[in-house]
């Protein structure tokens, strides 16, 4: 059985669609606007901000990874997929460089963000422009073999996918100023601002690689099987958001000092009892919170068990998650493949 840290790396797997994804990646940037261009380039990790290529820290490209993953999962053309791929690669990251300047995250990756270089507004025009760059690359769907059909499905699909998102992360800011935010709430966000790429990458991934004649019960075994491993993902995000560290990249009670509405935070804020419910609320309820504040929320988080709670959530959907894997037919090197990327998703520490 594979150790805690060997299953908190990126899964082997993954080295089997880069180099498709990466030329692809960066093939779609070119013969854009020179100037939007590098701030692209910048984002993605291939350049410093004068244009000069360097060798710095990328994205894990898991969006991307696991739509090839979905094709070659049901015996389809992994080729075929790769517009989706790519074009929800660059959604991603649109999303990104729109939560940084929500956030006001000055890094990424060790290194200043798009806005923090380039300021907010042109930020701004160069995610917008990447979002576009996306459903432009969706057109090499038709050149690739996919049928009409498939590849209007596979559009509305993806088009259906990042309007939830950006609903998601609506929901995400509107929930900072709530104290009476539920599970039930937080789920049905981290469905929309998380999951929904997650879940489209797998699935459409799927549908496009066999040209939509893979069978109702494997395209929506992938369908069901990325709709938990993008509530994995996002529970571990907040995990780390509580209790990483900065070798995770996430420092302790980073989501506690921005007051963000995590899995943990609604736990304690709705778990909490007596003196102690009192004391949390009145923290959360700062304009600001300081190193004390933390410490207290850290230690009623203790006391109640939130942390315990978190991992109880996480280890159900990773059950759930085993049992589609277990019950549908994907080939057999798929079924290895998903119990890893599910094993990757509990355990990560980036």
């Amino acid at each position: 059985m594979p150790s805690l840290k060997e299953r908190a790396e990126i899964p082997a797997f993954f080295a089997r669609y880069q180099p498709l994804i990466d030329d692809a990646l960066r093939g779609a940037l070119v013969g854009n606007s020179p100037s939007i261009e590098v701030t692209h380039r910048y984002h993605m990790g291939w350049v410093d901000r004068d244009g000069n290529e360097i060798s710095a820290t990328e994205g894990k490209r898991l969006r991307p990874t696991i739509a090839m993953l979905g094709a070659d999962a049901i015996g389809g053309e992994i080729r075929r997929a790769l517009p989706v791929a790519i074009a929800l690669e660059f959604i991603h990251n649109f999303s990104l460089i729109h939560d940084d300047i929500e956030d006001g995250d000055s890094f990424r990756h060790h290194r200043p963000t798009m806005w923090v270089v380039w300021g907010e507004p042109s930020a701004i025009v160069s995610g917008n422009s990447m979002l576009k760059i996306a459903d432009q690359v969706l057109r090499d769907l038709l050149d690739l073999g996919v049928e009409v059909s498939t590849a209007v499905i596979a559009q509305r699909s993806i088009t259906a996918a990042y309007l939830q998102m950006i609903e998601g992360q609506h929901l995400d800011i509107s929930f900072e100023n709530r104290d009476d935010v539920t599970i039930d709430d937080y789920l049905a966000m981290i469905e929309r601002k998380t999951g929904a790429l997650i879940e489209t990458s797998l699935h459409v991934g799927g549908l496009v690689g066999t040209n939509g004649e893979s069978g109702t019960e494997l395209t929506q075994g992938l369908r069901r099987l990325g709709h938990e491993f993008g509530r994995l993902f996002q529970i571990r995000d907040d995990i780390l958001g509580v209790w990483g560290t900065d070798e995770t990249g996430k420092p302790v009670g980073g989501d506690i000092l921005n007051k963000k509405k995590s899995l943990p935070s609604i736990h304690i804020l709705s778990n909490a009892t007596g003196a102690a419910s009192v004391k949390v609320t009145e923290i959360y309820r700062k304009p600001e919170l300081d190193d004390r504040d933390l410490q207290s929320v850290l230690q009623i988080m203790d006391e109640f068990g939130t942390h315990e709670f978190c991992h109880a959530v996480s280890a159900q959907h990773w059950s759930m998650a085993e049992s589609i894997i277990e019950e549908t037919e994907f080939n057999p090197l798929a079924k290895a493949d998903f119990r890893e990327f599910g094993e990757f998703l509990v355990e990560r520490n980036s």
